[in-house]
Protein backbone atom coordinates (compact mmCIF):
# COMPACT_ATOMS: atom_id res chain seq x y z
CA UNK A 1 0.00 0.00 0.00
CA UNK A 2 1.55 3.47 -0.98
CA UNK A 3 1.42 6.65 1.63
CA UNK A 4 -0.70 8.33 -0.53
CA UNK A 5 -3.00 5.50 -0.23
CA UNK A 6 -2.65 5.04 3.57
CA UNK A 7 -2.85 8.37 4.44
CA UNK A 8 -6.43 8.72 2.83
CA UNK A 9 -7.75 5.89 4.87
CA UNK A 10 -6.24 7.27 8.17
CA UNK A 11 -8.28 10.31 7.07
CA UNK A 12 -11.20 8.61 6.31
CA UNK A 13 -10.96 7.09 9.75
CA UNK A 14 -10.64 10.30 11.54
CA UNK A 15 -13.65 11.62 9.55
CA UNK A 16 -15.58 9.05 10.63
CA UNK A 17 -14.29 8.93 14.09
CA UNK A 18 -15.33 12.46 14.75
CA UNK A 19 -18.83 12.41 12.56
CA UNK A 20 -19.84 9.85 15.52
CA UNK A 21 -22.16 11.21 17.92
CA UNK A 22 -20.53 8.96 21.06
CA UNK A 23 -17.40 10.56 19.79
CA UNK A 24 -19.03 14.04 20.11
CA UNK A 25 -20.81 13.58 23.03
CA UNK A 26 -17.09 12.41 25.03
CA UNK A 27 -15.67 15.40 23.53
CA UNK A 28 -18.30 18.03 25.21
CA UNK A 29 -18.27 15.92 28.29
CA UNK A 30 -14.26 16.62 28.53
CA UNK A 31 -14.55 19.95 27.96
CA UNK A 32 -17.29 20.39 30.15
CA UNK A 33 -15.06 18.56 33.05
CA UNK A 34 -12.14 20.43 32.35
CA UNK A 35 -13.78 24.18 32.95
CA UNK A 36 -15.02 23.00 35.97
CA UNK A 37 -11.68 21.84 37.28
CA UNK A 38 -10.12 25.34 35.88
CA UNK A 39 -12.73 27.24 37.59
CA UNK A 40 -12.09 24.99 40.98
CA UNK A 41 -8.43 25.58 40.52
CA UNK A 42 -9.44 29.86 40.06
CA UNK A 43 -11.11 29.53 43.29
CA UNK A 44 -8.69 27.54 45.20
CA UNK A 45 -5.95 30.29 44.08
CA UNK A 46 -7.72 32.64 45.36
CA UNK A 47 -8.83 31.31 48.70
CA UNK A 48 -5.01 30.91 48.91
CA UNK A 49 -4.23 34.52 48.66
CA UNK A 50 -6.97 35.79 50.66
CA UNK A 51 -5.79 33.40 53.59
CA UNK A 52 -2.16 34.99 53.20
CA UNK A 53 -3.22 38.34 53.19
CA UNK A 54 -5.95 38.12 56.21
CA UNK A 55 -3.12 35.97 58.41
CA UNK A 56 -0.69 38.66 57.85
CA UNK A 57 -2.68 41.03 58.53
CA UNK A 58 -3.51 38.82 61.88
CA UNK A 59 -0.30 38.49 62.38
CA UNK A 60 0.67 42.66 62.00
CA UNK A 61 -2.63 43.24 64.12
CA UNK A 62 -0.90 40.78 67.24
CA UNK A 63 2.41 42.06 66.75
CA UNK A 64 1.03 45.85 67.30
CA UNK A 65 -1.07 44.44 70.63
CA UNK A 66 2.11 42.99 71.99
CA UNK A 67 4.18 45.57 71.13
CA UNK A 68 1.72 48.14 72.93
CA UNK A 69 1.63 46.12 75.63
CA UNK A 70 5.32 45.90 75.99
CA UNK A 71 5.92 49.29 75.52
CA UNK A 72 3.37 49.94 78.49
CA UNK A 73 5.47 48.23 81.18
CA UNK A 74 6.25 50.55 83.79
CA UNK A 75 10.34 48.90 83.93
CA UNK A 76 10.19 50.69 79.95
CA UNK A 77 8.08 53.45 80.31
CA UNK A 78 9.98 55.05 82.84
CA UNK A 79 13.63 53.41 82.32
CA UNK A 80 16.46 55.85 83.64
CA UNK A 81 19.50 54.87 82.76
CA UNK A 82 22.71 54.39 80.33
CA UNK A 83 20.22 52.78 77.67
CA UNK A 84 16.69 54.64 78.24
CA UNK A 85 17.39 56.58 74.66
CA UNK A 86 17.45 52.97 73.06
CA UNK A 87 13.69 52.42 74.21
CA UNK A 88 13.16 55.39 72.51
CA UNK A 89 14.94 55.03 69.54
CA UNK A 90 12.93 51.26 69.42
CA UNK A 91 9.13 53.05 69.21
CA UNK A 92 9.83 55.52 66.66
CA UNK A 93 11.58 53.01 64.78
CA UNK A 94 9.26 50.49 65.38
CA UNK A 95 6.36 52.77 64.70
CA UNK A 96 7.78 53.33 60.78
CA UNK A 97 9.05 49.46 60.62
CA UNK A 98 5.00 48.39 61.42
CA UNK A 99 3.93 51.35 58.29
CA UNK A 100 5.91 50.04 55.96
CA UNK A 101 5.47 46.30 56.52
CA UNK A 102 1.51 47.70 55.61
CA UNK A 103 2.52 49.28 52.62
CA UNK A 104 4.52 45.99 51.57
CA UNK A 105 1.57 43.77 52.42
CA UNK A 106 -0.61 45.76 50.21
CA UNK A 107 1.98 46.11 47.78
CA UNK A 108 2.12 42.04 47.66
CA UNK A 109 -1.37 41.89 47.82
CA UNK A 110 -1.61 43.74 44.93
CA UNK A 111 0.50 42.09 42.83
CA UNK A 112 -0.91 38.69 43.35
CA UNK A 113 -4.44 39.49 42.78
CA UNK A 114 -3.27 41.67 39.52
CA UNK A 115 -1.52 37.98 38.26
CA UNK A 116 -5.09 36.54 38.46
CA UNK A 117 -5.92 38.92 35.48
CA UNK A 118 -3.11 38.52 33.61
CA UNK A 119 -1.56 42.04 34.21
CA UNK A 120 1.47 41.34 35.53
CA UNK A 121 2.18 39.25 39.08
CA UNK A 122 2.81 35.88 40.14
Amino acid sequence: MSASGMTKRLSGAASALKSNPGFNAGVSIGNAKFDEIEQRSAKANIMNVVRLIGGAMIGIAVLVVVLNEVFCLDSIANGSGPFSGVTDSLESTGVAAISLLVVGLLVVAANRVMGFFGGGGL
